[in-house]
């Protein structure tokens, strides 16, 4: 955001070729892909300027905007993180009857274990075994 609001959007005074500073008269050459295009330092000097008037006009206001956008989603995606960390929330005044369980998760009884996962089924075929009173 700090970019968007306060990047400079001025040209420099510099003109580059690359990484180095060009002057009046000189020419700078660029291949890309096989082809080499040739640019004067008045050809870039009007670049320079043009890109720094595109961002001052209107590309100021979409770079901070995007950087709004992602500064919001961040912050509401942290909020979420807290609230799941810290539980189902407790309403002060409104606790179970004494004598009667917590609404929520049924309790366990005593000796069991807690189930684990989902109950598969038995194979095909398969005949539980039978009691000595059952036929």
């Amino acid at each position: 955001m700090a970019l968007g609001l306060f990047g400079s959007g001025e040209p420099s005074g510099k003109v580059l070729c690359g990484s180095e500073e060009m002057r009046p008269g000189q020419t700078c050459d660029r291949t890309q892909y096989g082809q080499t295009t040739s640019e004067t330092y008045e050809q870039k000097r009007q670049d320079s300027i043009d890109t720094a008037n595109t961002f001052k006009n209107g590309g100021r206001w979409v770079t901070f905007g995007i950087g709004a956008g992602i500064g919001a989603l961040c912050g509401w995606r942290l909020v979420v993180a807290v609230r799941r960390r810290a539980g189902p929330a407790q309403q002060p005044g409104f606790a179970p009857p004494p004598g009667y369980a917590p609404q929520g998760f049924p309790q366990q009884q005593p000796g069991f274990a807690p189930p684990q996962g989902f109950r598969q089924p038995p194979p095909p075929g398969y005949q539980p075994p039978r009691g000595p009173y059952q036929q």
